[in-house]
């Protein structure tokens, strides 16, 4: 399949609000991770998104500051979302492994994920690194797991992992 990977664009956020809708429906709402989206824009230098050489958008990928329990900022990955029709096909794999790229070149700790294990496991996505961590809210049936750039930066660290709101607040 061929695609193109760029930074997500304000023209992109129509079809990138379809797409997650579509992957994961209404109900996406009530999960405990979308409290860490709601009224918290996205970190706009981590948001890329696949598109086909028409230009149609065919996956997406955003990261979102969290305020760790020792004041820090780091990110969590999500949503990933990609076409139904299309998975399986290398789009997601993709997105992640550049996200993850922006995440280190961009000088965070680690990146924390609410996700399927089979799925990110094979990124460095582990449950023991965040397991002195919590989030407000349950998690199952997915799991909260955590890949670590610099040792320590999540494994080391006790507590509820929060909304950055503060951020929020800054980039308005």
């Amino acid at each position: 399949m061929n695609f193109t990977l760029s930074e997500e664009a304000a023209e992109h956020a129509a079809a990138i609000e379809s797409l997650v809708d579509t992957a994961f429906g209404p109900a996406r709402k009530t999960r405990t991770v979308y409290q860490f989206r709601d009224g918290i824009p996205p970190l706009t230098d981590l948001c890329y998104v696949a598109l086909s050489n028409d230009g149609d958008m065919l996956g997406s990928i955003r990261f979102w500051p969290v305020l760790m329990p020792d004041g820090r900022q780091e990110v969590m990955l999500g949503p990933l979302a990609v076409l139904p029709n299309l998975r399986g096909q290398g789009i997601g794999k993709a997105l992640v492994a550049h996200g993850i790229a922006g995440s280190r070149a961009a000088g965070f700790g680690g990146v924390l994920i609410v996700g399927d294990r089979r799925y990110y496991a094979p990124f460095g996505f582990r449950e023991e690194k965040v397991a002195n961590l919590d989030l407000p809210g349950p998690v199952a049936p997915l799991t909260f797991m955590g890949l670590e750039f610099e040792e320590g930066s999540l494994s080391r660290v006790d507590g509820t992992v929060m909304p950055y709101r503060e951020k929020a607040e800054q980039a308005v």
